[in-house]
């Protein structure tokens, strides 16, 4: 059966002013699940925790705590959660979870389980945007949307993760590590071990390195990509990005991640931050941009059709 919902507490980080836009995914997240949630805020206006604040209020026994972590300034992801997990114990579990994540059925059970299997990690949330989530031949890096390594090595996702908390800190400690660990931090031993494991990458997104060093310490991890679940992802880099806006050829102001190209990440981000600002203001869905091309079409239907349906059932909240 594994152990109860209530049992784990998602840690969702916000940035900037992501409350106002991605609000509505999390509602969706507590009326699919029983677990409860923590809002970490991480470079946020007062207005934007004010929100949190109120909503906290209006579900009481579901978010905990609403938590700043960083008043002046946006903080990587990982830093984000390593000074939660420093001044918070929630039990037997840390858990982790993106505001763009929408639950559309019961979707915890698919989890939980796994931890009576002996597992000590269980990691989920693949993206709209994303074809495959494998770290592409010749990358320097292991970025957040790559799970896997191409000889099927576990990376693991930073989107939606469950820990056995003794064995994420044991990890942790052993090694000198963190969620934050991104490469040019990491000591010479854990250096070693990963090329050892021929893991030898520059720099790693949230999570990479601590779940790669879990699988060395003798853990089990596993991923679990389930269809209630909708992860758009990115948008919190698109809607807050961390390093700021750029302008493009074009003229059009970018988040900073656009620097590497116009990909279907990009793309799939951009229709969703337009689709739910109209949302939000009350307008209608925008329609699918006439040239795009029918693999990306799809996939921004998919986007409309499940904005559209966020709205219409979450409002209220």
């Amino acid at each position: 059966m594994g152990p109860r919902e209530d049992e784990f507490v998602f840690n969702i980080v916000w940035t900037g002013t992501d409350f106002t836009y991605l609000r509505l995914f999390v509602a969706s997240q507590i009326a699919q699940s029983e677990a409860r949630f923590r809002f970490v805020a991480n470079g946020c206006t007062r207005e934007q925790i004010d929100r949190m604040e109120r909503f906290a209020e209006r579900h009481p026994e579901r978010v905990i705590e609403v938590l700043d972590v960083s008043t002046d300034a946006i903080i990587a992801h990982g830093v984000a959660l390593d000074r939660v997990r420093a001044c918070r114990d929630d039990g037997r579990f840390f858990c982790l979870v993106d505001p763009d994540i929408k639950a559309n059925a019961p979707f915890l059970h698919e989890f939980t389980a796994l931890f009576d299997e002996g597992y000590a990690a269980v990691t989920s949330g693949r993206e709209v945007w994303s074809d495959d989530n494998l770290v592409p031949v010749g990358n320097v890096g292991v970025a957040g949307e790559h799970f896997f390594d191409r000889a099927g090595f576990l990376f693991g996702s930073p989107h939606l993760a469950l820990y056995d908390r003794n064995a994420l800190d044991e990890t942790a400690a052993r090694w000198g590590v963190g969620l934050g660990s991104a490469g040019p931090d990491l000591s010479d031993a854990a250096r070693a071990r990963l090329t050892e494991l021929g893991l030898d990458y520059i720099v790693y997104d949230t999570a990479k390195i601590v779940n790669a060093l879990l699988q060395s310490d003798g853990h089990r991890i596993a991923h679990r990509d389930v269809p209630q679940l909708v992860h758009i992802g990115g948008m919190s880099h698109y809607l807050s990005p961390p390093g700021g806006y750029i302008t493009l050829d074009d003229g059009e102001q970018a988040p900073d991640f656009a620097r590497w190209g116009i990909t279907d990440r990009f793309r799939v981000t951009k229709f969703t931050a337009r689709t739910l600002r109209e949302l939000t203001e009350g307008r209608p869905v925008p329609p699918i941009p006439a040239d795009a091309d029918p693999a990306i079409a799809r996939k921004l239907t998919v986007v409309q059709n499940e904005m559209a349906e966020l709205f219409s059932t979450y409002a209220s909240w």
